[in-house]
């Protein structure tokens, strides 16, 4: 198909992003809509291209050389290609169509003085994804002489510095991106601005906002004015209504020239005082913007607008590309919801694979309604790719969302609170408990509800009873059943049986509505007991930190275990000189492919092989079965041992920390016994306790590495042999397309491998492509809301939440504040951390981070202090910390801004301070 060189609005192919570009196409979808929109015609993409045909190899040489994180070589470049472009010689012809364009254009008006406002439209501009908003540049009053060389400007400023700066972080091809230029009729606004069909900074999507001032609104983009500021809110019967009101000083206003391009003047002072618009332009303006946005699918929209001899334009359009999407309603809810993030529960902040989000959901699904909660929903509720069939595990940015609506109106909701998770996500939900409306359930479904809990709740407690009783014999039963657990797995999944794909699948599906019942029936019963006597332990101690550092002296918890078993593989290492050269002059990759070959002497050998049998189904964002293990990708605790080769104190040592930290717990125990005032009841009491929670404390990390992450391991390494039928078949290109397939469409992958569906091949490959680039989209994004409602209001941290306890906390100049999650002070120097691979942590260095999961535990021993920027006392972080006796301090938002690396800081576990020493 042949591109024109021009064309206009009401043209059909003016709405075609690879012609018109971003902008181009938002313009003409709202004329053709018929909203009113100055009048304009399009340059096409094709006039691009054949304008820089001779210049386009130089200038991408240039781009495919240059280091933009180099400050001077890129000014340099972009220079230089702005200049060669706006060099170019247009040929007559093409000059001829640009010009007679503008004449039409001018025909059309009744004015005069007929000038016009030039605008860049880029093929990666103004996009749900990216709006690329004031990357490249606009021209206004520009006259019919100064035409050609705007046009030709606008082409320029497709490589400004910020324009190749944005797509390089984007990670958008400088080759893919092609610009059209907007030549449209100049309004001569009296008055104008921006609306935002939903708020920008909390969300909130039946809210307009919108900023006002005098004359064209290129002051106000440009942040030369303080506009004046207005949030109209839409009820429930869609009328708005005036929340917000900010008058600004709107200083100066800038307005054409008669001979073309703009003048600023200075504003009136009795009009600074005054609104630019009424109320009835306000409300006008509101009603508009939220015409368009429904024009857009819903889909929130950024405008520009402006008044004009009693006319109301609209002079851009693009998407709000910043709001955090929200989770849809499952069938029959309705009213507002509100969703917590299961990452920061886990600690793992980055989005997960269709296969793990529905894998969660299947399993706390079953959970659920193990417990009397989630009975409306079936398990293939759960396995379903459908959002509409979620009712409490929700999808949205390719991360699981809770849906907790259902306790701010159960009676249970004066206990309901999540601080052992993360301090800054209780405070929210506090805030919202106090502040929000829900819709209440059904007298059935409370009855329902209550019915089913009580079934669950009182065989639980009394099996709770009976584990308090006798602690031992509950926690062997609870082994034992997993054990039986694993022996179902493992039979469903022998090679012998010679399953086919479809099988494979069905086992899998089976295995998670056995766990769930499992935890709740045995799990559940020990960490009840264990989590009573801590409870009852903080109130016999006169200190609640002693509290918690009784909790060292725990037995067989499995993250530490794990740990201990990799330091003692390190020792072995550290004792073998020809082992210990290799891991510290080789790279990490290097050593891993020494293992993978089998090259080291072979007890080493036989120990890294015996370390990942066991711990090889770990791995980082271990809770998403998408994610890799570490059987798989190794390279992570190769890093872990040349750490721990680092540690060359012997009081470091990880075995001896372990001893340490669980003498600490018995002198505590000691110290807390000589104060009683009497001993003759509270020793008794206090050894009872005590040693149900040093025996049942460490099952509350069972159930999720050997029922859940062990499970998984064996999942993922069953239907990845079971995916090499698919591959076979060139249904999917690689086994872990299967990993961004529901557990639905896995099934029905597996059914049409088995059956040779080939008419198929093209469904699957296409589908998987689509989510696999969404998942890669998703990874750039790196904030991501502690909580979210329905109505798009975002809490990102407590910071935006009223504290009721805020007065009582007085913090000095450079002190902040978190919560203690295990006892003690340090100083040392600050270490933001990312990453556990290559986190260039050393040892004595105050590790700073947003939250830890198990991949991070072999940088504890290493660390003098912990500071989270997310979690609670029973959250990853917290629990090792208190093993390894390392201060920590938790919920500290924003920390990774506030400190920076080889900043002195003090870390008070005992207190939640935290004191800035040294700048």
């Amino acid at each position: 198909m042949s591109i024109p060189y021009v064309v206009h609005l009401e043209d059909q192919n003016a709405v075609e992003l690879d012609i018109v570009g971003g902008k181009g196409a938002n313009l003409a979808i709202l004329y053709q809509r018929r909203f009113l929109v100055p009048d304009a015609f399009i340059i096409t993409t094709h006039a691009y291209e054949l304008a820089l045909n001779k210049e386009v190899k130089s200038i991408f040489s240039i781009l495919d050389r240059l280091d933009v994180d180099n400050r001077n070589e890129l000014e340099t470049a972009s220079h230089h290609i702005k200049s060669t472009i706006c060099n170019i010689t247009l040929p007559d012809d093409q000059i001829d169509l640009i010009i007679k364009s503008y004449d039409r254009l001018y025909q059309n008006t009744s004015q005069n003085n007929f000038h016009v406002a030039v605008r860049s439209s880029a093929t990666a501009e103004d996009l749900p994804e990216n709006s690329f908003a004031g990357q490249q540049d606009t021209y206004l009053h520009v006259t019919r002489e100064t035409l050609i060389e705007k046009v030709k400007e606008c082409w320029a400023s497709l490589f400004t510095v910020r324009a190749i700066s944005y797509r390089n972080k984007a990670r958008i091809d400088h080759k893919q991106v092609k610009l059209a230029v907007v030549v449209q009729e100049m309004v001569s606004s009296e008055v104008s601005g921006v609306a935002f069909t939903a708020n920008p900074i909390t969300g909130l999507r039946n809210e307009v906002v919108i900023d006002s001032t005098y004359g064209l609104g290129e002051a106000l983009v440009s942040g030369l004015v303080t506009p004046d500021h207005y949030e109209i809110l839409f009820d429930e019967n869609q009328q708005p209504k005036i929340r917000v009101r900010n008058v600004g000083e709107k200083t100066i206003r800038i307005i054409g020239k008669s001979n073309g391009g703009t003048d600023t003047l200075v504003t009136q002072d009795h009009e600074r005082i005054k609104e630019a618009l009424s109320d009835e332009n306000i409300l006008q303006l509101a009603v508009l913007a939220k015409q368009v946005e429904r024009s857009y699918d819903n889909r929130p929209q950024d405008l520009e607008w402006g008044f004009a001899q009693g006319k109301l334009y609209i002079l851009q359009a693009r998407p709000i590309t910043t709001l955090f999407p929200i989770p849809k309603h499952a069938f029959g809810q309705s009213g507002l919801r509100c969703m917590v993030s299961f990452g920061t529960i886990q600690g793992f902040l980055e989005p997960m694979t269709p296969l793990g989000e529905s894998t969660v959901r299947t399993m706390m699904g079953s959970f659920l309604r193990t417990v009397g909660i989630y009975q409306n929903a079936s398990p293939e509720d759960d396995m379903s790719s459908d959002p509409s069939r979620h009712q409490i595990f929700k999808s949205a940015a390719n991360r699981l969302w809770i849906d907790i609506s259902g306790m701010f109106t159960s009676p249970l909701k004066r206990i309901f609170g999540v601080s052992v998770v993360d301090t800054g996500m209780n405070q929210i939900v506090q805030y919202i408990k106090r502040s929000k409306t829900f819709t209440p359930p059904s007298i059935f479904s409370a009855m329902k509800f209550y019915f089913f809990l009580i079934l669950f709740v009182a065989p639980v407690i009394i099996k709770s009873i009976r584990n308090f009783i006798f602690p031992r014999y509950g926690k062997q039963l609870y082994k034992r059943k997993l054990d039986e657990y694993h022996q179902f797995i493992d039979q469903g999944f022998d090679p012998q049986r010679s399953q086919n794909f479809t099988d494979c699948v069905n086992h899998f599906q089976n295995i998670f509505s056995i766990l769930p019942p499992l935890i709740a029936q045995y799990a559940v019963s020990c960490i009840l007991p264990a989590i009573v006597s801590l409870r009852l332990l903080q109130r016999l101690a006169k200190d609640s930190v002693d509290a918690l550092a009784l909790t060292r002296a725990v037995e067989s918890n499995p993250t530490t275990e794990m740990n201990i078993t990799l330091w003692k593989l390190t020792v072995s290492i550290k004792n073998n000189d020809s082992t210990r050269e290799l891991f510290q002059n080789e790279s990490t990759d290097r050593l891993v492919n020494l293992y993978q070959e089998r090259s080291f002497e072979s007890m080493i050998q036989f120990e890294l092989e015996d370390f990942f049998r066991m711990y090889g189904c770990r791995g980082i964002g271990e809770i998403d079965l998408g994610r890799k293990r570490w059987c798989e990708e190794p390279q992570i605790i190769f890093e872990q041992i040349k750490n721990y080769l680092k540690i060359t104190n012997p009081l470091k040592a990880v075995d001896k920390i372990h001893e340490q930290s669980q003498q600490t717990a018995y002198e505590t125990y000691n110290r807390i016994k000589q104060q009683f005032k009497c001993p003759f009841i509270q020793k008794p009491l206090l050894s009872i306790l005590f040693s149900r929670l040093r025996i049942l404390f460490s099952v509350r990390e069972s159930p999720k590495f050997h029922g859940i992450i062990q499970t998984f391991g064996k999942c993922r390494r069953e239907l990845f042999r079971k995916a090499e039928l698919a591959v076979d078949e060139r249904f999917i290109s690689q086994v872990d397309d299967i990993c961004f397939l529901y557990i639905d469409e896995l099934h029905s992958l597996a059914v049409d491998t088995d059956q040779k569906n080939y008419s198929r091949r093209e469904h699957w490959q296409n589908l998987i492509t689509q989510r696999r680039t969404e998942y890669h989209k998703q990874m750039l994004c790196k904030r991501v809301p502690l909580i979210l409602l329905s109505d798009g209001t975002t809490y990102y941290d407590a910071t935006t939440v009223p504290d009721e306890n805020s007065d009582k906390i007085e913090l000095m100049e450079g002190e902040y504040s978190g919560s203690p999650v295990s006892p003690g002070v340090y100083e040392g120097q600050v270490r933001i951390v990312d990453d556990p691979v290559n986190s260039h942590l050393e040892p004595g260095e105050i590790l700073v981070c947003t939250a830890t999961d198990p991949a991070w535990t072999s940088l504890f021993p290493i660390a003098g202090a912990l500071v989270l920027e997310m979690g609670g006392m029973l959250q990853h972080g917290a629990i090792v910390s208190r093993e390894y006796g390392v201060p920590a301090v938790v919920g500290v938002a924003n920390a990774k801004t506030i400190f920076h690396n080889g900043q002195l800081i003090q870390v008070n576990g005992s207190n939640g301070r935290i004191k800035i020493l040294a700048k």
